[in-house]
């Protein structure tokens, strides 16, 4: 799922562009998002955790019938989350698994459907209003966090096959960091910047889904907080309105610091609000390519692709993910027309963009062949998927530890809870109540622990099944001098309920 300035080298063939087609269209991992407020302050946070490294934020001025808004995200073009002017943020977790689908009476949209929400929503019960009346069948696999400037909030998602809505707290959340999440505010729930950051880092996010950037709203002053670089206190601040009186533009996050000296940079075709309308049909001066991309098309869902009519590192690509392009394939149902909406050349290459109408979903497909009019390159730059349509699933996360759940007592770290059927509750010798006072991995040395170190020490306890956790445990009303080591083998856990 990487692009660059709006035109991926998708692996350099047919393959990638549908590979992605499932991550494009679905909120990612590994997020852990909450809002702290009282009377005065009103702060959305947020970790976003995903794989890829090329977090952006983007900015889309308000128009005839929509607010102006910042979305963050990556170089796909699908925000993970955002603010508009009205003081109105949200983000998703992914990883769910619920029974849900949508009424077939609800009201259908194009494209992102949060972004359409941030564009038309002014309020945490006009977010709700929206989902109530608009068809998303993405709840089965995704829940939001939705605040407003007033302090309110909810979470918005499928349970028991309806959509459920969960009143917020002034000082509360959820995610893959919850029960970090959980200790740090019952500890400290001042609603500050400062605190807000404090408490992201305690939630960092280990692969497979790493925390790739962390971002705090202040919904009352339209105030955007970036730290654009994990595990760094490298902040970055930004305003909403100054940031739309420059008009259309993104920055990628990596390199903000430098492109904020630099004139703005206009959006690339996957952050626009509607990239399909900008590509209107030409005359099909070639109709010989255009019926050999199709063919080259169905050949890939077929599973029967011709290496000639490849570039040498395309084919390479494309070939070893066969198995994704016919999975693919039955994501997006029969090709029934392509349409071609450009075409430029070059010296080097030749150049050409298509609509796609697939029975489920339509595409802007850009496709590039070299000298020998073999491809070269193909990027999905554009995804609206047709009412009724059924969204592709969202990869069941696994979670892998040894199964205890802790609270903060003063500067202590404290098992609050042994997970049943875990590694813990297998072994005798920890109890609710031990205190932890230091965390090793197989045979490393161990790291000690207290409630300043809590993200840490969670960290440390995490990680890939199979592998050794020690810790060092006292018991309830004793002192360090009868402390003990308990070893444990992290396995598989019951997913968290977030």
């Amino acid at each position: 799922m990487k692009m660059h300035s709006g035109v991926e080298i998708l692996a350099q063939c047919l393959a990638l562009i549908l590979a992605r087609i499932a991550l494009v269209s679905l909120p990612v991992h590994a997020c852990t998002i909450f809002v702290l407020t009282d009377t005065n302050r009103a702060l959305f946070c947020n970790n976003e955790g995903s794989p890829n490294p090329n977090s952006r934020i983007w900015f889309i001025p308000a128009g005839t019938g929509y607010y102006g808004a910042a979305y963050v995200g990556f170089d796909n073009g699908y925000a993970q989350g955002g603010l508009n002017t009205e003081g109105l943020g949200y983000d998703w977790v992914a990883g769910y698994k619920e029974t849900w689908k949508p009424s077939p009476h609800s009201e259908t949209f194009r494209g992102n459907p949060s972004q359409r929400m941030l564009e038309t929503c002014a309020t945490v019960n006009d977010a709700i209003a929206f989902f109530r009346t608009h068809e998303y069948a993405g709840f089965a696999r995704a829940k939001m966090l939705v605040a407003d400037r007033t302090g309110a909030s909810a979470i918005i998602g499928a349970r028991d096959g309806k959509l459920q809505v969960v009143p917020g707290k002034p000082c509360w959340g959820f995610g893959y960091g919850k029960q970090a999440l959980e200790l740090a505010i019952t500890r400290d729930p001042e609603p500050t910047v400062a605190n807000g950051f404090k408490i992201l880092r305690d939630c960092w996010q280990p692969p497979p889904y790493p925390t790739a950037y962390a971002n705090i709203y202040d919904l009352k002053s339209g105030t955007i907080f970036l730290h654009p670089f994990p595990g760094r206190d490298d902040e970055v601040k930004l305003k909403l309105t100054a940031e739309l009186e420059k008009g259309a533009h993104y920055y990628d996050m990596p390199q903000i610091r430098e492109e904020l000296a630099q004139a703005p940079r206009p959006l690339p075709t996957n952050m626009k609000r509607f990239p399909l309308d900008e590509y209107k049909p030409i005359p099909d001066k070639e109709p010989n390519v255009t019926a050999h991309l199709r063919a080259m098309i169905q050949d890939a869902f077929n599973g029967t692709m011709n290496e000639e009519d490849y570039a040498a590192e395309a084919w390479k690509k494309a070939f070893s993910k066969l198995k994704e392009i016919q999975d693919g394939a039955k994501l997006l149902g029969d090709l029934a027309s392509m349409t071609l909406v450009e075409r430029s050349h070059t010296n080097e290459f030749h150049s050409y963009r298509y609509r796609l109408e697939f029975a489920q979903v339509t595409l802007l497909e850009h496709f590039v062949f070299d000298r020998q009019n073999k491809l070269a390159s193909g990027s999905v730059e554009a995804v609206e998927w047709k009412p009724g349509a059924a969204f592709p699933e969202s990869p069941e996360e696994r979670f892998f530890g040894i199964g205890v759940e802790l609270r903060v007592e003063g500067k202590d770290i404290v098992v609050q809870k042994i997970v049943p059927d875990s590694p813990a509750a297998a072994q005798k010798d920890i109890h609710a109540g031990d205190r932890i006072v230091a965390v090793a991995q197989d045979q490393g040395l161990a790291v000690p622990v207290d409630s300043g170190k809590l993200g840490q020490a969670i960290a440390l306890m995490r990680g890939p099944a199979g592998k050794t956790v020690r810790l060092t445990l006292v018991s309830a009303g004793e002192d360090r001098s009868h402390a003990r080591v308990v070893s444990f083998v992290r396995a598989e856990l019951k997913a968290p309920p977030y």
